[in-house]
Parts: structure tokens; C-alpha cells; sequence
């Protein structure tokens, strides 16, 4: 009977752990406090990339001639999508734990903390599929064109592109079938889904750049560029940046290139990829030059940060409930006041504006 007591007690106590990451208590409620800032601040900019930029629209009724108030200048930045609103709650809910941190009550901050580790984890395993889809569309692209050439170094750099996309492939897969309550290591196994996805596509740019780089040029891009590139963990530098976007743009204005592609997936998805789906011609196209300025954890032109401005949306909501005076509850059923309660004031009048 003991026996069964305590490997029941073992197997709850098990359960336990792998429900629950972290601790309530001041060391393990920083510790993640500190992992969920830096998880924002890297899916951020992914999420902001994925987001289409759309202007709100303005009423037909409107005056031309009146002033754009706060709220629409607001509306202009409006953000129509199922990531923006993920985003909101995930940072509604560590907003609120960290508050409850600031008030040394540990307990409560760990509920909200841990909500939004889960909704993080909900983001970056959407954000990875999707980004793993498009990254095949850019590697399919360049394949067409590169596979049938003599042009070897552009051969080696796509492979180098496939090799990448199937790592980030698997990392995906490693993370879908981690336990589902540990959130810090599926989240860990997606952030490196992103980063191999994001030197696939890296790859895949620099082997069309080199398939359309002149003859009498590649002596000299060999020479100064190619050995950065063979370190495959090599995520380049801001003059790396800016000679491969100069380089790029100049192929696309002499429409050796175009900038935005859309084509049919060749490539075998993992059996996990089932909820977005690249369609031709349905789906949004792949800009190349976004995807270059992604590569390099840049917020492309165009997009706004989801993480400011769900910060700027918070803080207006804590203005307004700040700034409205809470109501006074009547009493029910209307009880005549006693002979101790003094007669309410009369309400003054509000002051006229002159």
C-alpha cells in the first residue's frame, strides 16, 4: 500500500513539474520575466514583416476640410490581423504580471507570466510554419532558374539554401512533438526553426545574385564576398547588408530579377505543415527585398512594429481607466436616508467655455 502511495505521489509530483516550467518565486519570475521580454523583442520584427501593410479607410461622410484628430491618425495605423491581436494578448498578459511582480505578490504574477509564454509559444510555432512556407516558395523560385546552369557557385549556395530550409523544417517538427506544456523549449526549438529559415533564404538571394552577377564581375565578387558566406552561421554585418541590397536593387531595376515572386512549392512539406498553405496567384507574393531586410532582423518599409504599438494601446487603455473617476454604487431600492445622513449638495453647473 505504500508502495502505491508513493509512486502515485512520484507520477503527481512529475506532472506537476511538467506543467508548471518555473516556479512561483522571485528568482524562477525574473528569470522568465527576462525570457518572455526577449522573446517579444525577436518575434517582433518577424510577425511585423508577415503583417501587410493596409491604411485605414476613411469615411466617404467626413469634412475634407476638418483636422485629423488623435483617433484617426490612430485608425491610419490600424492593424487588421489575427497576429497583431495574438500579440496584444500576449502582451496584455505580461503587462499584468509584470505589475503584479512590481507589487511582490508572486503568486498572481506567475498565472498572467505564464499565459503569455503560452501565447508566445502559439505565435512563434504559426510564425515558423509560415515563414518555412514562403522560404520554400524563394528556394523553388530559385531552383527553376539555377539547377539547368553552368554556373556552379550559385548551385553551391542553393544547396546551401535547401540544407538550411530543412533544418528549420525539422526544428519545427522537434517542437511540435515536444511535451505540450513545456513552452520554453518549444519556443527555444522555434527561435532556431527562424534563424535556419531565415540563412536559407539568405542563401537562396545570394544564388540569384551570383546567377545574374556579370562574368567579368565574378572574379571580383568572389574575391571580396564569397568566403563570408561559406560560414554558414554567418549573419553578416551592416555593410554586408548594404552592399547586398544595393547589389540586389540594381538587378531588379534592370529586370534581371523581379522583386515580387509567386510560385508553385516543389519541395516535400513535413507532415506537420498543415495550416497555411501556399497558393500561386492566391497567396500574397514574396518580395525579395523584404525578405533581405528580414534576413538581417530588420522591420521592412511599410510595417509597423507590433510590439510598439501594442505598448502604445495599452498605455492609452491604462490612461482612460486612470483618468475616469470610478462611480459611486447607489444604494438599492432606493432607501430613505436616515435623520445622522446629511442632504446630497446640489450638483453646480459645469463652467462655460468662452
Amino acid at each position: 500500500m505504500f508502495k502505491k502511495i508513493s509512486i502515485f505521489a512520484a507520477t503527481l509530483a512529475a506532472f506537476s513539474i511538467s506543467l508548471y516550467a518555473v516556479a512561483p518565486d522571485l528568482y524562477n519570475l525574473n528569470v522568465l520575466i527576462q525570457e518572455n521580454r526577449a522573446h517579444f523583442e525577436f518575434i517582433n520584427v518577424i510577425v511585423s514583416n508577415m503583417i501587410p501593410p493596409k491604411g485605414g479607410e476613411k469615411d466617404p461622410k467626413a469634412d475634407p476640410n476638418a483636422k485629423p484628430s488623435e483617433d484617426d491618425k490612430l485608425h491610419d495605423k490600424k492593424m487588421d490581423n489575427s497576429y497583431y491581436y495574438e500579440f496584444l494578448t500576449a502582451n496584455q498578459k505580461d503587462l499584468e504580471g509584470n505589475i503584479y511582480y512590481m507589487k511582490n505578490d508572486y503568486s498572481n504574477a506567475f498565472v498572467p507570466l505564464r499565459e503569455a509564454q503560452g501565447k508566445l509559444k502559439e505565435i512563434f510555432e504559426s510564425a515558423l510554419e509560415r515563414h518555412n512556407e514562403y522560404t520554400r516558395v524563394l528556394t523553388s523560385y530559385a531552383s527553376t532558374r539555377i539547377v539547368r546552369t553552368d554556373d556552379y557557385t550559385a548551385k553551391w549556395l542553393l544547396k546551401k539554401a535547401f540544407a538550411e530550409q530543412k533544418t528549420a523544417e525539422n526544428y519545427y517538427t522537434a517542437g511540435w512533438n515536444n511535451a505540450p506544456y513545456q513552452f520554453r523549449n518549444k519556443i527555444s526549438l522555434y527561435e532556431l526553426g527562424l534563424h535556419a529559415s531565415r540563412r536559407a533564404r539568405r542563401f537562396a538571394l545570394l544564388a540569384l545574385i551570383e546567377l545574374k552577377t556579370p562574368k567579368d564581375e565574378k572574379r571580383i565578387y568572389k574575391k571580396q564576398k564569397l568566403n563570408e558566406y561559406r560560414d554558414p552561421s554567418y549573419d553578416g554585418s551592416v555593410n554586408d547588408y548594404e552592399y547586398i541590397k544595393k547589389t540586389l536593387r540594381n538587378q531588379i531595376e534592370n529586370k534581371h530579377l523581379e522583386q515580387k515572386i509567386s510560385t508553385s512549392v516543389t519541395t516535400e512539406r513535413p507532415e506537420t505543415a498543415t495550416s497555411f498553405t501556399f497558393v500561386p496567384n492566391v497567396s500574397p507574393p514574396l518580395d525579395l527585398m523584404e525578405a533581405l531586410d528580414d534576413c538581417y532582423n530588420i522591420i521592412t518599409y511599410d510595417r509597423i512594429s507590433v510590439l510598439e504599438e501594442t505598448n502604445n494601446f495599452l498605455k492609452r487603455e491604462g490612461s482612460k481607466d486612470n483618468s475616469t473617476p470610478p462611480k459611486k454604487e447607489e444604494a438599492k431600492g432606493g432607501a430613505a436616508p436616515t435623520e445622522k445622513s446629511a442632504p446630497a449638495p446640489a450638483p453646480t453647473a459645469a463652467p462655460v467655455k468662452k
